[in-house]
C-alpha cells in the first residue's frame, strides 16, 4: 500500500519539538498579558472577500497565494493567510468598540499561503500577533514594538534590529505614488513582469519585490519620508524618540513598505542580520476598520513568525518533567495499579503505563529505550506486601515503598 506523506509546504511538529514551540508561545503570551492584552480566537476559514477588502485585491497574497474554494452552498471561502483582517472582522461584528475605547487583543495559530516552500517558509505557518484598536498616539506603535523587543530578549535571540518607516496618511501616499510613477516611467522595461503591472496599479508593491533587477530600479527612488505631511512627520518623530528612550535597536529604512495594502504611517520589521531574514513585522492601519465596514477607528499591531523564530533559539533543550513509567505484571497488578496511578495524577505527578502483557525484562528494555529515568513495578509479590517497587533506570537503584506512603516518599526522592 502506498504511504501517504504530508503535503508539500506542510510540516509535522513532533513531540520532541513541541516543548520549544510552547516556550516561545508562552513568552509572547506572558509579555503581551503584562501589557494588558487579552486573547481572541478567530476562525481558520473566512469569507474570501474579507481578505480582498482588507489585505488588498492587488497584493500577491490575494492574487497568488490564498487557499480559496467554494463550500457546498457555493460561497467563496478562504483559509486565512494572516490574522489582522479576521481580528478586525470579529472586533466589528461583536461591537467590541462599545465595550472599551482601547482594545488590546492577541491571537495565535496557523495561517495558510500557497507560496514556494523554502527555509523558514511553509504553506501552513504559525503566527503570534497583537492588535491595539482605538489608539492614534505614536506610543501605541511603540508599545507593540516594545512587546516584540522584550519577548526576543527573553528568548535570547541575537543580532536582530527593527527596520522602521512611515508610509504616511492617504494624502501623503497620493503625492508619493504620483512621484514614484513619474520616476518609473523610463524604467518599467527593467522591472519583472509582476512589477510592470504594479507600476501602474500599485507601485509601492515594487519596493517589496525580491527580484534583483527591481531592487536595482528602486534603490535610487525618492524617499517617502520627504513627502510626509507635518502630522505624519510629527507622529514618526515621536515614535523614533520612543524607541531611542527604551534603547530599542532600530534603523530607518525608507524603502520598507510591507506586503499588505492596509498599512498607514508606521511600518516595521524585525530583521535578523546573520540569517538575512525577517522574523516579525507590523505597523499601523488606521483605515482598515472603516474599510471592512466598521466605525472610523485607528489600530496598530504586529505578527511574529514562530516557524522562523524556532531555529534561532540557542538553548533548545527545554527542561521538562518526564513521566514515571508504571510496569504491571499480570491482570491483578493492572487492576490494583490503575487505582494507584489515579492517586499519582491527583497529586499532579506525571505517569504513563504500558498495559500490554510483557515480561519484566521486556518492559524495562522498552522503558530504557524511551529514556525513562524512573519506573514503578507492581506484580503479585508487591501486591501481597502492599508495596510498590521504585527503580532508577540510570543507576539501578531500587527501593520498596509502602503504598500508603509511596506518593510522599516519591516526591522526596525524585523531586517531582
Amino acid at each position: 500500500m502506498e504511504i501517504l506523506n504530508r503535503l508539500r509546504g506542510m510540516k509535522d511538529i513532533l513531540p520532541k519539538e513541541v516543548d520549544l514551540w510552547k516556550k516561545i508561545e508562552s513568552v509572547f503570551i506572558e509579555t503581551s498579558e503584562l501589557f494588558g492584552f487579552k486573547e481572541i480566537r478567530i476562525p481558520i476559514m473566512e469569507n474570501k472577500f474579507l481578505f480582498e477588502r482588507g489585505i488588498g485585491a492587488n497584493t500577491d497574497i490575494v492574487m497568488k497565494e490564498m487557499y480559496e474554494f467554494k463550500d457546498k452552498k457555493g460561497r467563496e471561502i478562504a483559509l486565512r493567510p494572516e490574522g489582522t483582517a479576521s481580528v478586525v472582522r470579529a472586533y466589528i461584528e461583536n461591537k467590541i468598540y462599545n465595550v472599551d475605547k482601547i482594545s488590546r487583543l492577541y491571537y495565535y495559530g496557523p495561517m495558510f499561503r500557497y507560496d514556494r516552500p523554502q527555509k523558514g517558509r511553509y504553506r501552513q505557518f504559525y503566527q503570534f500577533g497583537v492588535e491595539i484598536l482605538g489608539g492614534r498616539h505614536p506610543y501605541f506603535d511603540g508599545e507593540v514594538i516594545q512587546i516584540l523587543d522584550i519577548s526576543f530578549k527573553k528568548l535570547e535571540i541575537e543580532n536582530y534590529i527593527f527596520l522602521v518607516n512611515s508610509l504616511g496618511c492617504e494624502i501623503c501616499k497620493v503625492k508619493y505614488i504620483k512621484e514614484i510613477k513619474e520616476y518609473l516611467i523610463f524604467k518599467v522595461s527593467s522591472l519583472c513582469n509582476d512589477c510592470k503591472i504594479r507600476a501602474d496599479k500599485n507601485p509601492l508593491r515594487i519596493f517589496d519585490c525580491k527580484n534583483l533587477s527591481c531592487q536595482d530600479v528602486i534603490k535610487d527612488a525618492p524617499s517617502i519620508i520627504e513627502f510626509l505631511c507635518d502630522n505624519c512627520k510629527h507622529h514618526f518623530d515621536i515614535l523614533i524618540d520612543f524607541l531611542s528612550k527604551f534603547n530599542i535597536q532600530f534603523k530607518i529604512k525608507p524603502t520598507l513598505v510591507r506586503g499588505l495594502d492596509y498599512y498607514t504611517k508606521t511600518v516595521f520589521e524585525v530583521f535578523v542580520e546573520k540569517e538575512n531574514t525577517a522574523i516579525a513585522g507590523g505597523g499601523r492601519y488606521d483605515n482598515l476598520v472603516k474599510e471592512i465596514g466598521g466605525p472610523d477607528i485607528p489600530a496598530v499591531g504586529f505578527a511574529a513568525g514562530i516557524d522562523r523564530i524556532v531555529p534561532l533559539i540557542k538553548n533548545k533543550d527545554i527542561e521538562r518533567k518526564e513521566a514515571i513509567r508504571f510496569i504491571f505484571l499480570g491482570e491483578r497488578a493492572k487492576m490494583k495499579g490503575i487505582e494507584i496511578m489515579k492517586k499519582f495524577v491527583e497529586e499532579k505527578i506525571i505517569v504513563d503505563a504500558d498495559y500490554e502483557e510483557r515480561s519484566l525484562s521486556e518492559h524495562l528494555r522498552i522503558a530504557n529505550k524511551l529514556g525513562k529515568k524512573w519506573c514503578i513495578i507492581l506484580g503479585d509479590n508487591e501486591i501481597e506486601k502492599d508495596i510498590i517497587l521504585l527503580k532508577n533506570m540510570e543507576n539501578g537503584f531500587q527501593i520498596e515503598l509502602n503504598v500508603k506512603e509511596a506518593i510522599t516518599k516519591i516526591k522526596e526522592i525524585i523531586k517531582c
